[in-house]
């Protein structure tokens, strides 16, 4: 028979210690010590005989033979059998260190009664005593756990999992692993099986309360995602699964599912806004995935847009769910105060709908601030057209040639382009002030048969009816314009005055005289054109004169003056008073000789 263990009172203690009546018969010697076939000692435990012989036997003598395991001769002890009897030997044999099944004789009378017994000789194994106990994570257990306990003779015994037993050495157990009530259960990842040890000094698992959890998941939109991973929290430790599956949870803790689900199309996806939680009872969990695509930007501005009628910014890579309006707003980046970017076009168009991956590029053109600083509109052609220059914003690379405008204001006043900064043409690659100077310039109108001569500002040049810059002085030359050698013309007078600075339009007049050479009888002079000459000669009332050239007069006469004179007196005798003259002294000396001759 096999010896068993009780655990009252978390100690075991021997079965055989407390039956006796238990005993073994051979060779009609009953055995009380060792008291059954097959009976377990240690290495250096004494064993102690006790035997009853038949009655026949009483008072005679009796040897104990030990046998070692290979039927050898260990020890003889010889006996004396008692009165009733039976014999008691206490602590008759210690048992060496020879390990195996012992024979044990007891021979009465040289043979006549001869009984034998079994044993068996181990090295003993000392008795472990072990903390017993559990704890739970979660609400409480509904049981207490249990523990299997089997003894190296193969003995079994179940025992709850609480207090503290004493057991051999290499005692095998096996802790209950779960207790389970519907779909919820209390489990533990203790390792359930094992064999106790002197180095073992507790069996203490904790058990995790779980539920039975069905993680599942739905798809909106799209085919060709990868099923989502779980991850979730069993007994204590992190565990995965590809959904759907029905896993045990530990109670009230976190699952994770895959935020998102690949595709097999670059740029889409199905990502899930409910992809965490705690698990709070048993059922099932579903996280549901919406489709998206990715919209791509390329543009070195910010670019604002209306998603969905909410107003957001765009980011480099940016996920839509399927079905989402983007409406790209138009707005223009400043960098500085003169230097900006203004979106120039939106492709594939400034209002897209979601459907597919996209690709949005975002076209700009750099501009720079340009001031324009002038008292007078500015005309300019501007890459190649015709323009009115003003203040404001160009792109870069504009070329940018201002025209040299005149700018009549009326009344013989206009402006004229003076100096241009930076320059009169350029091609804007940053910003720019243009500052245009003007010249204010007066008509002066010239009226005179001759040309004047004048100094502008101290320089001696002709002038004509021209426009005069503001503030120039002006000094009228009098001189004489020969005309020729016998016509000249001279001033007379200035209007409005000889010298004078230009303040606004003036009428310059040059009042001249025209003056032609006389020459009368050798003597030249130059009188003004219309003079009344009269030509005088003196001359004996016997001769008679003439001025020729000319004009052919007589003395006395006048003459006007409107061209060129030459005059020159031609005198003759006058024959007819000669003749008078002759007749009368004729006559005369007729007389005195008429008169001489009375005498």
């Amino acid at each position: 028979m096999r010896a068993k263990y009780l655990l009252p009172l978390l100690t075991l203690i021997p079965l055989v210690a407390l039956i006796t009546s238990a005993a073994y018969s051979s060779g009609g010697i009953t055995f009380y010590s060792p008291s059954y076939n097959g009976e377990t000692y240690y290495v250096g435990q004494s064993i102690t005989i006790d035997a009853v012989f038949p009655q026949q036997f009483a008072t005679d003598g009796a040897t104990i033979n030990f046998f070692f395991p290979n039927s050898s001769l260990a020890a003889t002890i010889p006996v004396q059998i008692n009165g009733s009897g039976g014999i008691y030997v206490l602590n008759a044999y210690t048992f060496p260190n020879v390990q195996g099944t012992w024979q044990i004789t007891i021979e009465v009378a040289g043979g006549a009664a001869v009984g034998s017994i079994n044993v068996n000789v181990i090295q003993k194994t000392p008795l472990v005593t072990v903390n017993l106990g559990y704890s739970v994570v979660g609400q409480t257990i509904p049981q207490t756990p249990s523990i299997t306990l089997t003894f190296p003779n193969g003995t079994t015994t179940t025992v709850p999992l609480q207090g503290t037993i004493s057991v051999p050495s290499g005692t095998s157990y096996q802790v209950q692993s779960a207790i389970t009530e519907g779909n919820v259960r209390w489990a533990t990842n203790y390792v359930s099986t094992g064999t106790i040890t002197p180095a073992t000094t507790s069996i203490t698992p904790t058990y995790y309360q779980q539920y039975s959890v069905t993680f599942n998941y739905t798809v909106q939109g799209g085919t060709g995602y990868t099923p989502p991973t779980v991850y979730y929290h069993s007994l204590g430790t992190n565990e995965t699964v590809q959904a759907p599956a029905t896993v045990w949870v530990d109670a009230n803790s976190a699952y994770t599912y895959s935020p998102q689900l690949q595709s097999s199309v670059q740029g889409e996806r199905w990502i899930t806004m409910n992809y965490t939680g705690i698990v709070k009872a048993p059922g099932e969990i579903n996280a549901y995935y919406i489709n998206q695509y990715l919209v791509a930007l390329q543009s070195q501005v910010p670019v604002y847009a209306i998603v969905n009628g909410v107003n957001e910014t765009l980011n480099s890579t940016n996920w839509f769910t399927q079905g989402t309006t983007i409406k790209l707003e138009n707005i223009t980046q400043y960098v500085s105060s003169t230097e900006r970017y203004v979106i120039a076009n939106f492709s594939p168009s400034a209002l897209v709908t979601v459907n597919q991956p996209t690709t949005i590029k975002v076209t700009t053109i750099t501009q720079y601030l340009i001031n324009v600083n002038s008292p007078v509109q500015l005309s300019a052609f501007i890459n190649g057209v015709n323009e009115t220059l003003a203040s404001g914003w160009y792109n870069q690379g504009t070329t940018i040639k201002i025209e040299n405008i005149t700018y009549y204001m009326g009344n013989g006043e206009r402006l004229i382009l003076g100096k241009v900064f930076p320059a009169p043409q350029l091609t804007v690659n940053s910003s720019y002030t243009i500052t245009a100077t003007t010249i204010t310039q007066y008509f002066v109108n010239v009226s005179s048969p001759i040309p004047v001569q004048v100094l502008i500002n101290g320089s001696k040049t002709t002038l004509n009816s021209s426009w005069i810059n503001s503030g120039t002085t002006i000094q009228v030359l009098n001189y004489t314009y020969n005309v020729s050698p016998q016509e000249r013309i001279i001033i007379v007078g200035v209007s409005p005055s000889q010298s004078f600075a230009v303040k606004s339009p003036v009428n310059l007049k040059l009042l001249t005289v025209t003056q032609y050479l006389v020459t009368i009888n050798g003597v030249s002079k130059f009188y003004n054109s219309g003079s009344k000459i009269v030509l005088n000669a003196s001359v004996p009332f016997y001769e008679t004169a003439t001025f020729k050239g000319t004009y052919n007069v007589s003395p006395g006469a006048t003459i006007t003056v409107n061209q060129p004179i030459t005059e020159t007196l031609v005198v003759s005798p006058n024959y007819l008073v000669l003749g008078g003259i002759a007749a009368v002294i004729i006559i005369v000396i007729a007389v005195v000789v008429i008169i001489l001759l009375r005498r």
